[in-house]
């Protein structure tokens, strides 16, 4: 009988996953480098993400990889004009209504250029799998390019989630004052350790691990206003291990 359940489980993940090439883990920092009229001040994080490349039925459903994140925003303290907050969801993820798993990991490193040996014939998950080992190897570090850039928000009133507005990174004057501008932003492959910490910013992340509304809506009503970042959530700001 256990060894009819041990070749029935064997074939369920044969018919289910079935996957030949195992997970890897990236880590990265992004880091923000902001001028002000007080001196150039900088922020940053490390994330990390591990890759699955499952096969068998949910490889055939069109799942070629899960990505699963774990960190938290970046922030850059501007002293007294307050924080400025990377986070993870992309421009065009909030135009879409949230949800995204933004991380800047990839986006100045192309495959073309750190390809890695995955051997002939390879299929594209290990060519990816490669990819994903050239960068551990070579810990590359690039600039983000502007379309790259996360959405950036601050808050009037840190204890408070909903007093939170969206920065944009081209006019950062216009969220903290004459004379602040994002001079650079960074990415830069990394074993460091996962930044920790957001909550003594951020206290109320404390108060749930899921993905909480910054906009509760216990009624779901309709919202009185359609501001993009009513859809922001906990997750944007730290995503916590599975």
């Amino acid at each position: 009988m256990a060894t009819i359940l041990v070749a029935i489980g064997a074939f369920s993940w044969w018919f289910l996953d079935g996957s030949t090439t195992r997970p890897r883990v990236l880590r990265s920092r992004l880091m923000l480098v902001v001028d002000t009229p007080e001196g150039e001040r900088s922020g940053s994080s490390v994330t990390q993400i591990t890759l699955k490349f499952p096969g068998g039925l949910t490889r055939a459903q069109g799942y070629s990889i899960w990505t699963t994140l774990v960190g938290e925003a970046a922030v850059v303290d501007l002293g007294s004009r307050g924080l400025l907050f990377a986070i993870f969801e992309s421009k065009s993820g909030l135009a879409r209504g949230g949800g995204d798993i933004y991380n800047a990991a990839f986006s100045p490193f192309p495959q073309e250029k750190f390809r890695g040996e995955s051997g002939t014939g390879s299929v594209a998950t290990d060519e990816y799998a490669a990819y994903v080992d050239e960068l551990n190897r070579l810990k590359p570090k690039g600039e983000l390019s502007p379309k790259y850039l996360p959405i950036l928000v601050r808050f009037r009133d840190l204890s408070d989630p909903t007093s939170v507005e969206l920065v944009d990174p081209s006019d950062l004057a216009a969220s903290f004052g004459s004379g602040v501008t994002l001079k650079s932003a960074f990415v830069e492959i990394t074993d460091d350790p996962i930044t920790h910490g957001i909550v003594s910013r951020l206290p109320w992340l404390k108060s749930s691990k899921v993905a909480e509304y910054l906009f509760p809506n216990p009624t779901h009503q309709p919202p009185p206003d359609t501001r993009a970042v009513r859809d922001l959530t906990y997750d944007d700001f730290r995503r916590l291990p599975g």
